[in-house]
């Protein structure tokens, strides 16, 4: 899949949708995610999930974990939450069609490249 970095107000638009799936993320599958035995495993990594989204690292990748533990959680949650969890996961279906935007990690890696072609003649510039 060819990946664009927009800038501009598309990059600032994608830089919040980041930001507001990396919050509402972390809520949902720190607080509203049921473990019985230790709840700490939860936190640290939904944390880390919400890091990269924030920070833009993997996002596609981190959008798509996201988003399947949203549905988990809206499966275990029995109904509670659902206009929320089904919110959330469309935002983060979102963000893994639309991708990182110009102002991530992922674009400082992967970003645009600057290739220059210039003309040379058939014998690459010799002289006679």
């Amino acid at each position: 899949m060819l990946s664009h970095y927009p800038d501009g107000s598309a990059g600032i638009a994608l830089l919040l949708l980041r930001f507001s799936c990396a919050l509402t993320g972390f809520s949902a599958l720190a607080f509203l995610w049921p473990v019985p035995a230790g709840g700490n495993a939860a936190v640290i990594a939904s944390g880390i999930l919400a890091l990269a989204l924030a920070a833009g690292f993997s996002t596609r990748m981190a959008a798509l974990l996201l988003g399947v533990a949203l549905i988990a959680d809206l499966v275990v949650a029995n109904g509670r939450f659902a206009p929320f969890l089904l919110a959330l996961t469309g935002m983060a279906g979102a963000l893994l069609l639309l991708g990182p935007g110009a102002y991530s990690l992922d674009a400082l890696r992967y970003g645009r490249r600057v290739i220059r072609l210039e003309r040379r003649s058939p014998d690459r510039g010799g002289l006679h």
